[in-house]
């Protein structure tokens, strides 16, 4: 299986897009010309997390109809990192999408996105319902929040997390197998997940030093956090069709906590199963895919 994926990324058509601040990186296939499927892949993934995905994509009936581009965060994978000096404050990942469909003139979009970017997924659904027709979101609802009452702490550990990771330099390997290894043991995933991911992930900068390409700001507290009736605010102006998918060993107790506090506020939200953990997407890719189309069919049925 491991190969197939292998394939399918030799079949990508690498993309690059210029925004305001720097260029983001991704993979696209099946028709240039058709409707976008835009990935949003999770926090210190990048654009391979969706190879099991676009595996089913290109081998389905959407593929001459629409494009799968699977996009590189800022600060991840081949995307350029966020200028020296700024931070990555979680509402500029969703400015980043808004801005580029701006660019392309993709006037709607249906989106597939797992953990932080479902997060992005969430409230960009909620903030431009009119782009976003269909959202898949992937092991995440609603937001990280905070009370009102926490604001203070929040920004004092926000800029003292700064300071911190400002004397902060990243790990190197010896080697590409090491560095697989560890990106194996931060995650809850098998080797060969965590080797896909690490292929994009990492460089090379002599025979025997290897580190990830991942900005170190990306793990910098964050100063502000919305409220959870911010939150609420935003979910409730979702007018697409939505459809959370979780991994039965998944990040479960996190997201019950979110579908009890928002759950009510987006009331045609779906909830599917799936077997695997967190990244169910690239464990059972096949699964993940038919609650995709199963949504996309039933909009247009």
């Amino acid at each position: 299986m491991i190969e197939a994926y292998r394939q399918v990324r030799q079949h990508a058509e690498p993309v690059l897009f210029q925004l305001d601040w720097g260029t983001i990186a991704g993979l696209q296939w099946g028709n240039p010309q058709g409707k976008p499927i835009l990935a949003l892949h999770g926090w210190l993934d990048n654009a391979h997390s969706f190879l099991p995905i676009a595996a089913q994509f290109v081998d389905s009936e959407l593929a001459t109809t629409h494009q799968l581009i699977a996009l590189d965060w800022p600060g991840h994978g081949l995307s350029d990192h966020r200028p020296a000096g700024n931070h990555y404050p979680f509402l500029d990942y969703v400015y980043d999408v808004v801005q580029l469909c701006e660019q392309q003139n993709w006037k709607k979009v249906e989106v597939v996105a797992h953990s932080m970017g479902a997060f992005v997924g969430n409230l960009w659904a909620g903030i431009e319902p009119q782009r976003v027709e269909h959202l898949l979101a992937i092991e995440a609802f609603g937001l990280l929040s905070s009370p009102e009452t926490a604001i203070l702490d929040d920004i004092r550990q926000g800029f003292r997390s700064r300071i911190q990771q400002q004397g902060k330099r990243r790990p190197h390997y010896p080697n590409f197998a090491a560095a697989v290894q560890a990106r194996k043991q931060a995650g809850d995933f098998n080797e060969q997940v965590a080797e896909l991911l690490v292929e994009r992930g990492v460089e090379q900068l002599d025979a025997d030093d290897f580190r990830f390409r991942a900005d170190g700001q990306l793990r910098v507290k964050s100063v502000l956090r919305l409220t959870p009736l911010q939150i609420r605010t935003i979910l409730m102006a979702i007018e697409c069709p939505i459809k959370l998918v979780l991994g039965r060993n998944g990040h479960r107790e996190r997201i019950e906590l979110a579908l009890n506090q928002w759950q009510d506020a987006v009331p045609q939200l779906k909830i599917a199963e799936a077997e695997g953990g967190h990244h169910v997407h690239m464990e059972a890719a096949d699964a993940v895919w038919r609650e995709f189309t199963a949504m996309l069919a039933s909009a247009n049925a």
